[in-house]
């Protein structure tokens, strides 16, 4: 619940480790931070704490005042529901207080970014290390103020605890409410009414799984004899119609509004895909923005899609997924409305922005885009191969082919480019641990060759490693901090030189304010930092052997 100083992309930071319990004391670093890695007082600085009124939060997580808007729907009154402050929670747990929900996305760091960053959590992260702080002031209010409130975790992030069982123990959580189908979230706001009143009822104390219900109790075993614990997993699974979707009635984070639900391309290793398609009306879109704008202040929306270019169509019906322009320029027409200054959806597909070689500059103009005023949006790289494509993630193509692969990444950012927006790129490293050392190559190269054909390109790459999510649930985590091949050494070192090398150079200081000094302080600042990383890969591909140095030596030589 931070604004990150409205750095762009910054919100990535609560990834990054905060310690490393496994640091030699004898060493020069455990010296100058002790267990510390990113120092406390950087991550403290850039994730500053959102404002409050009396404790109450001033902007929220925009799932979070779905639940809050689907409560006081339901029935609640204001006054007994309160969307706290993380920092003042002792002032709403008291002998009356009847639950604590906690909203978590990545709480015990298990995220595909935190994941790369911690080497495999071998390093806590800050989202895992604040996630317990929060959990110990709830505990510690709870038995200072003499509560015995249910404290129950929920959001996208608490398939998490399945792996990591303990902590449902060391933080007591009454319960942890997940979804039916892999990591995805349940819809909550759909009934939530329905849900706080069961829990505290206790009706899922010993809930008869017999009885027809819209919620199961399962009380998961882990561990062995002395170590033997359990845990109550609520699972929920619904699909609210965008009628029974409550619009937020306080301000969301970085003015965010949700346009759609669910992505219908079918990529194996994304939970989304698990969702059915529903869009949320121009109408309702503009409802919830001014929401943000009269009672936040907000002069920006940041429009969440799973991919933005299957807005209105019907993937069952629409021949190869062909988007929907005329229902995209009535959407950002009505966005733009409003009267804000800025916006940009959160994600969106190569072969969506393509498709319609009319949609992108009709958006653009729309929304004002330009050299002055960049739009960027999320899109999957995934990998460079054209056999793990076809294998994991052919309909992320639509209405192109696996083989046409290379060719959408580079007609994908060249027609972003020419429009004035910047893809920010995911790839997976360790695909269902099915990559082999020629897909990594494939990767590192189709980078190579988008840096040496289009050498004016704007984009970022960031690699995550593999997550066992949607249909690929039953998979293994790819353990980066062990299986690291070499030519995945290398696709980290070549897009982190990319990023802060080759981005730095070509557009990060050609974007943003009109203050110079301020731009070129940026410029050398993550350029100085932007060293780091690529010095520590080296040292570790020293440490590993001949093969590992070799591939950074390859990328120095071949693909710099």
């Amino acid at each position: 619940m931070s604004p990150y100083r409205g750095i762009s992309l910054a919100t990535f930071f609560g990834c990054a480790p905060a310690v490393d319990p496994h640091r030699p004391k004898n060493s020069f670093w455990y010296y100058i931070l002790k267990d510390q890695v990113t120092p406390k007082v950087l991550f403290d600085f850039i994730c500053n704490p959102i404002g409050h009124k009396n404790g109450i939060a001033s902007y929220a997580p925009y799932g979070l005042r779905k639940v809050e808007a689907a409560l006081l729907r339901d029935g609640y009154k204001r006054n007994e529901v309160v969307v706290a402050h993380p920092d003042h929670v002792d002032k709403f747990i008291g002998p009356e207080t009847e639950v604590v929900g906690t909203y978590e996305m990545d709480p015990l760091g298990m995220g595909p970014v935190t994941m790369t960053f911690t080497y495999g959590r071998k390093q806590t992260s800050y989202d895992e290390f604040y996630n317990r702080d929060l959990h110990m002031k709830i505990n510690a209010a709870k038995k200072k103020n003499g509560s015995h409130a249910k404290v129950i975790a929920g959001a996208s992030g608490t398939w998490q605890y399945n792996y990591d069982p303990k902590k449902i123990q060391e933080y007591g959580l009454y319960a942890v409410l997940e979804g039916e189908l892999g990591g995805i979230a349940p819809e909550i706001d759909g009934h939530a009414g329905e849900f706080f009143n069961k829990l505290i009822a206790g009706d899922f104390e010993n809930m008869n799984p017999f009885v027809k219900s819209d919620f199961k109790v399962e009380v998961k075993e882990f561990g062995k004899d002395a170590e033997k614990f359990h845990g109550r997993f609520i699972h929920y699974w619904d699909e609210p119609s965008v009628d029974d979707i409550p619009n937020i009635v306080e301000p969301s984070m970085h003015g965010m509004v949700e346009v759609m639900r669910g992505c219908g391309r079918g990529c194996k290793f994304c939970d989304v895909t698990l969702r059915p398609l529903r869009y949320y009306s121009p109408e309702k879109v503009k409802q919830e923005i001014e929401v943000n704008i009269k009672k936040g202040g907000q002069r920006n929306a940041w429009l969440h899609s799973d991919d933005i270019f299957v807005y209105g169509l019907d993937p069952r019906k629409t021949k190869n997924m062909a988007p929907n322009r005329e229902a995209l320029e009535d959407l950002f027409k009505a966005v733009m409305s409003c009267g804000i200054e800025h916006t940009n959806p959160t994600h969106g597909t190569l072969a969506g922005a393509i498709a319609d070689e009319k949609l992108l500059p009709s958006l653009s103009k729309i929304i004002k885009s330009g050299p002055n005023n960049k739009t960027g949006v999320q899109c999957g790289f995934e990998t460079g191969s054209l056999r793990l494509i076809g294998k994991y993630a052919d309909r992320k193509l639509a209405p192109y082919k696996p083989e046409e692969w290379h060719w959408v990444v580079k007609e994908g950012v060249k027609t972003l480019n020419e429009n004035h927006w910047i893809p920010a790129f995911t790839l997976i490293m360790g695909l269902d641990n099915a990559e082999t050392e020629e897909d990594g190559w494939d990767t590192i190269r189709l980078i190579n060759e988008l840096e040496l054909e289009q050498p004016e390109s704007q984009f970022t790459v960031t690699p995550l490693t593999f997550v066992p999510i949607g249909l690929l649930e039953k998979s293994e985590f790819f353990d980066i901090g062990n299986e690291l091949t070499a030519p995945q050494l290398g696709v980290m070192y070549k897009t982190w030189q990319h990023n802060f090398k080759y981005g730095i150079q070509k557009f990060m200081d050609k974007t943003g304010s009109n203050n110079t000094l301020k731009k070129k302080a940026f410029t050398g600042l993550a350029r100085a930092l932007g060293g780091v990383p690529l010095t520590a890969m080296e040292k570790y591909a020293r440490r590993k052997g001949p093969e590992h140095e070799r591939v950074i030596e390859t990328i120095k030589t071949k693909y710099w």
